[in-house]
């Protein structure tokens, strides 16, 4: 359908709702909206709304809900999914909150930060720190997505381990639904038993039920002792027997364990001109950290007895302990330029699975074997949270394959590994969320009982189905 037959008089009104300078129309300018970060997904929009407050948001979906329009709610647009991308029929309101960006209240008491969905998370964690407290929600995407969508779609990230995902950081929403109600639930309680939690109906949601407009975070104590270590490990179960450890030697300060394989470690020399880690190449890495808010806290002690440790048992075969917090950083900075790195190197097939701690090594050892028989010449590589069982897998195939070839492999090699996962009852989406791509997925490896329910959910919430339509159900 063209974006001519949207309706005029509404288009008129949505204008007014949020004022002159607050849309966008003109189809040369809507690219950057239209569009997912990594150009896999593409729609159309007779007009991408900013609205400035959650009162226009209210409008907005009460006019749309009236005439049956569908809406589009996007943050930074730096999901991976395709959820935030409206569909091609140009029938579809974009509501884009980055104008919804104030910062309204922060607590170091009640170590608690009230503030609009659509704030950057890098500048929320700065305001936290100039309060000296820390919001541990940590993404390569920090620098440009926006809290709503962090919490619309359950972020994970690197704190994981310690913090726990992004709906574990919320005590209180403020939500418009699709009928133009508001839902006001911003408490800064801790406990709160008054009936149904029901903000964590949205969070993770992904737009489907309605619109975060506000949030109340977790703030915590700011760390004042960070030591971090990159480690070369002999085998994938030594990195599970590695994490057990720490978690027994260390208590809650062990804050990250990220894993890289030895392909990670080509690409980022390849790509950022480095030298290699070690004097050795081995097959697998992990970047650890521990972090302490407590003044007499012997970490570097600490994590060089582990280490120590490990390198008798033979878990470990070589580490470096970062000396400064300069290295430090630059050994984050490898973990963090991977997803862009990787993206550069043609096409791919891309994996976010999660399995329970014990059962990693099965699954990438299984993974691997299954993309071999699949598509011999193919490359993987495998990096992701060992902290807390979820694993980013990527398939690159050769560049010479058609591009039947291509999607036939895809095909064959998304079925295989998803079935892998799910006999390890692990989840195919651990962190990224549904969107328009996994919909096929969340159907097969759900339970027929799982998504009656959401259905019902979704039924009763948002009757006319406007809430970021075909997205998840």
């Amino acid at each position: 359908m063209s974006i001519h037959k949207f309706p005029p008089t509404i288009l008129n009104q949505l204008k007014s709702i949020v004022g002159s300078k607050n849309y966008i129309i003109d189809v040369s300018k809507m690219t950057h909206y239209l569009s997912d970060w990594r150009n896999h997904f593409h729609g159309s929009s007779p007009i991408i709304l900013k609205p400035s407050n959650t009162l226009m948001v209210s409008e907005i979906l009460t006019l749309c809900n009236d005439n049956h329009i569908g809406v589009v709610p996007q943050g930074g647009n730096t999901g991976l999914v395709g959820g935030a991308v409206p569909d091609n029929s140009g029938l579809e309101v974009l509501i884009c909150l980055e104008k919804m960006n104030k910062i309204l209240d922060i607590d170091p008491i009640n170590c608690t930060m009230t503030l609009e969905s659509g704030c950057i998370l890098s500048e929320i964690q700065d305001t936290a720190r100039k309060s000296n407290r820390l919001f541990p929600l940590s993404l390569a995407a920090e620098g440009s997505c926006q809290i709503g969508g962090n919490l619309s779609t359950n972020a994970g990230g690197t704190s994981v381990l310690q913090y726990g995902n992004a709906k574990d950081l919320v005590l209180g929403l403020e939500v418009v639904l699709a009928d133009g109600s508001i839902m006001n639930s911003l408490r800064s309680l801790r406990k709160n038993n008054a009936g149904y939690d029901l903000k964590q109906l949205f969070l993770g949601s992904e737009g489907t039920l309605g619109i975060i407009t506000k949030a109340v975070i977790k703030l915590f104590p700011l760390p004042i002792h960070k030591v971090t270590s990159i480690v070369a490990l002999s085998s994938l179960e030594s990195a599970v027997e590695l994490l057990v450890k720490l978690r027994e030697t260390t208590g809650n300060a062990l804050s990250a364990f990220e894993y890289m394989d030895r392909e990670c470690i080509e690409v980022l020399i390849d790509q950022m001109d480095i030298n290699d880690i070690f004097d050795q190449k081995y097959e697998h890495y992990a970047l650890l950290e521990l972090s302490s808010s407590a003044e007499n806290a012997s970490l570097q002690l600490l994590l060089e007895d582990s280490i120590s440790s490990e390198i008798i048992n033979n878990n470990i075969n070589d580490a470096i302990v970062a000396s400064s917090e300069t290295q430090a950083a630059q050994f984050w900075n490898l973990r963090e330029t991977l997803p862009l790195a990787l993206k550069s190197l043609g096409r791919f097939v891309t994996f976010d699975i999660s399995v329970p701690i014990s059962l990693l090594p099965q699954l990438i050892d299984e993974a691997k074997k299954k993309c071999n028989e699949v598509s011999k010449n193919s490359r993987s590589i495998v990096f992701g949270h060992v902290g807390d069982g979820n694993i980013h897998y990527y398939l690159f195939t050769p560049s010479e394959i058609s591009k039947d070839e291509f999607l036939n492999i895809k095909h064959k090699v998304k079925s295989s590994i998803y079935d892998i996962t799910a006999k390890l009852d692990g989840s195919f989406s651990a962190e990224h969320g549904i969107g328009v791509a996994k919909k096929q997925e969340l159907q097969y490896y759900t339970s027929t009982v799982e998504i009656e329910l959401m259905r019902v959910i979704k039924k009763s919430i948002d009757i006319n189905n406007i809430m970021n339509p075909g997205k998840v159900l």
